[in-house]
């Protein structure tokens, strides 16, 4: 009976090789520990291993030493070692590591499911390797090798015996299961019967040199079933000698198909996404290296493209997870279907491609590629939705950065050494300033580019903190009510303190926390500051005011914003009948049904909703019935030229009139003159904010 396998970990870190001990709970194996590389060649002279897991860095004595020592040593010369690597030195440790005998390889942070693969796969071909040494060991020290294949000639293992001529004397029962071929038909025949085709003559001279030099070979072999299919087994061909002279050849085979499948599907799991089957990002980037190895090498041009799909999210929210893979899935068909069979389509992960390539005539040729991408992206999907009979039309487009490997260009120009990930980089840059363009278009990478992106890296490092830093302000503008005169609330406007070059404007400031993030840690910081001051001016016995927080269209759509304004009312004791949100006409209509219910159990708190710079979005009364709003805030660029232009004095109208018609209360941002709160008196406006009442003021300048 076999021992139980033994797997080594080697690593200096404890927590790693409790990571790998609780990811192998349940392997059949025995696991043992070394925290350095003189415990482990320790524990190697006492225990025989079926696998090694070995970490690279280690003090005083690294994974490379420990791994040559192994294989110097002939008890270990054979024992599997997977090294242990981080990502960002894989190739290096690669190259290195393969010279001091790694079996394999496996990128930290370690993925559950193809460590456990490995594992199984190794441990699989060692207790098959132990079996059959079991077997030889027991047909080299019988003396009558017949009668010592007939002891064990009914294992689980396929066992075939010819005579010195290659005739076929007796399969066992296990033979027969693998091979579909019956004793009687095998008995005179010649094992090569069995050959696929798959390996060369050349093969099976160099096996039969190593059994005549020997007297014995083990290896891979592709034969093929009675019934034509065709499969991998392992095969361990002994010559047996009766008093010196050779007499039989005993074949003892495991079919291994299984371990192939294994190996292919943990292949397929490194380097292939599973949900479009395209290649991911360890392929590709393994792909582009080649490439740029082939361009420095013939001078050939070649393109690597960044796709971001836009409108996806959309689709994804309304529709549901299902029918956003199916989008996902048909874009990948698209894309594979318009390019060359050399050309290469990855998926890095959510809504993001890539496209590669190789050999392009022109930068003009990329462009015209990209361009019909985003042209074949535009014709509508059909998806299935469940509980529907006809499948869902939906429309996308595409984003594209394309960046551009020119050894020429790149030698001419003495540039960094061009890397995959850095031009991955360059394409991703570019692919951003795509969309800054309006979306559904491609951008070539620049150094300007590169810039750019540098300030925007910059730009958020100086953002993160700036709450605790107490860096932020909030400047308070009153809203007047025009019948009376009175101060009847106030808009609560955000301030950096710090002047920072890249934000020339707040709305500068607000569209760069939108697009790194930081617009919902913000947004909260302004709702809870706004609401506490408000109680505060209560309790110190000033008139209740109308408070009013702009709420970004990001944070609208990613935020549980009923719960947000439930905790914060709670938090503050503010009233909620006098907070009011402020949401403009673009983050309303990106998914109106949910607008609509957050919108619906705002009110029901007793939250005020108004919108913000009407006129400059959808510009439509219409929809506007759909919403539980109670405000229609002019934008200020409708103001601005009152009593000057008559189609702004029409328009601002207008606004007054059909708002008031649908019941809202209307009023007007940015009014600087008399002559503008004339016109708004007297076409019934409600209230007014601007310069010609106050500026912006901190909150104590306001209470005076």
């Amino acid at each position: 009976m076999m021992e139980k396998a033994k797997i080594l970990i080697v690593d200096d870190n404890p927590n790693n090789r409790l990571a790998i001990r609780t990811i192998l709970k349940g392997v059949d194996a025995e696991l043992h520990e070394a925290d350095n590389g003189f415990d482990a060649l320790s524990m190697t002279l006492e225990f025989d291993y079926a696998l090694i897991l070995l970490d690279i860095q280690m003090p005083e004595m690294d994974g490379y030493e420990v791994c040559e020592q192994l294989r110097a040593d002939e008890r270990t010369s054979e024992v599997p070692v997977i090294f242990l690597t981080a990502a960002f030195k894989e190739n290096t440790d690669k190259m290195h590591g393969y010279k001091a005998g790694a079996t394999d390889y496996l990128t930290k942070p370690i993925d559950d499911h193809i460590l456990k693969a490995k594992v199984h796969v190794f441990l699989r071909i060692y207790q098959q390797h132990q079996q059959l040494q079991e077997n030889n060991q027991q047909l080299q020290e019988n003396n009558a090798a017949l009668q010592l294949a007939a002891s064990v000639f009914e294992s689980q293992q396929g066992m075939i015996i010819t005579d010195t001529t290659n005739k076929i004397l007796r399969v066992n029962k296990a033979f027969s299961e693998i091979t579909l071929y019956s004793q009687d038909e095998m008995i005179g025949q010649n094992p090569s019967i069995l050959q696929s085709g798959r390996q060369d003559k050349d093969f099976y001279r160099s096996m039969w040199q190593s059994i005549t030099e020997t007297g014995t070979w083990n290896g891979e072999v592709w034969n093929r079933r009675k019934n034509g299919e065709v499969y991998p087994e392992w095969l361990n061909v002994t010559s047996v000698k009766t008093n010196g002279v050779l007499s039989h050849y005993i074949g003892t085979m495991s079919d291994i198909t299984e371990y192939k499948t294994a190996e292919e599907q943990i292949h397929k799991l490194a380097f292939y996404d599973q949900l479009t089957g395209l290649p991911n990002r360890r392929l590709l980037l393994e792909r582009v290296q080649h490439a740029i190895e082939r361009s420095m090498r013939d001078e050939e041009l070649m393109a690597l493209f960044m796709l971001d799909l836009d409108h996806f999210k959309p689709i994804n929210d309304n529709l549901g997870h299902l029918a956003g893979d199916q989008l996902l899935q048909q874009v990948a068909k698209r894309l594979t279907e318009r390019l060359r069979n050399s050309d290469m389509v990855a998926r890095l992960g959510g809504d993001e491609f890539t496209v590669l390539l190789e050999n392009i005539n022109s930068v003009d040729n990329a462009a015209e590629i990209a361009q019909e991408i985003i042209g074949s992206l535009i014709q509508p999907f059909y998806l299935s939705i469940e509980n529907k009979i006809e499948d869902k039309e939906v429309h996308i487009g595409v984003s594209i950065g394309i960046s551009i490997f020119d050894r020429r260009y790149y030698e001419s120009n003495q540039a960094q050494v061009m890397t995959p990930q850095l031009l991955l980089d360059n394409a991703d840059v570019a692919m951003y300033k795509a969309k800054d363009n309006g979306r559904n278009c491609f951008t070539y990478f620049s150094e300007e580019l590169t810039i750019a992106a540098r300030k925007h890296i910059e730009l958020e490092a100086a953002m993160r903190g700036i709450i605790e830093r107490e860096e932020l302000r909030i400047h308070y503008q009153a809203q007047v009510d025009i019948a009376t005169g009175k101060i009847v609330g106030a808009e609560a406007l955000i301030r950096w303190k710090n002047v920072v070059e890249g934000f020339s404007t707040p709305w500068h400031f607000i569209k760069f926390a939108e697009e790194t993030g930081f617009i919902g840690v913000i947004g909260e910081w302004i709702l809870n500051e706004t609401c506490r001051q408000g109680k505060q001016w209560i309790d110190a016995g000033f008139p209740a005011l109308k408070l009013a927080v702009n709420v970004s269209p990001h944070q609208f759509c990613h935020n549980d914003m009923v719960s947000l304004v439930t905790n914060v009312l709670e938090k503050t004791k503010f009233p909620a009948q006098f907070l009011e949100l402020e949401l403009t006409e673009s983050g309303l209509m990106e998914n109106r049904e949910k607008a609509r219910l957050t919108l619906e159990n705002l009110r029901q708190l007793g939250v005020k909703i108004s919108i913000d710079d009407f006129g400059t979005g959808y510009s439509s009364l219409a929809y506007l019935k759909y919403f539980p709003i109670s405000t229609l805030k002019i934008d200020k660029s409708f103001i601005d030229e009152i009593p000057y232009k008559r189609d702004d004095m029409a328009i601002t109208e207008t606004i007054i009139s059909m708002g008031h018609t649908l019941g809202f209360e209307v009023l007007a941002e940015g009014v600087e003159t008399l002559q503008q709160l004339e016109f708004l008196r007297e076409k019934g406006c409600d209230k007014y904010q601007g310069y010609l009442k106050s500026k912006p003021l901190l909150a104590a300048e306001f209470e005076l």
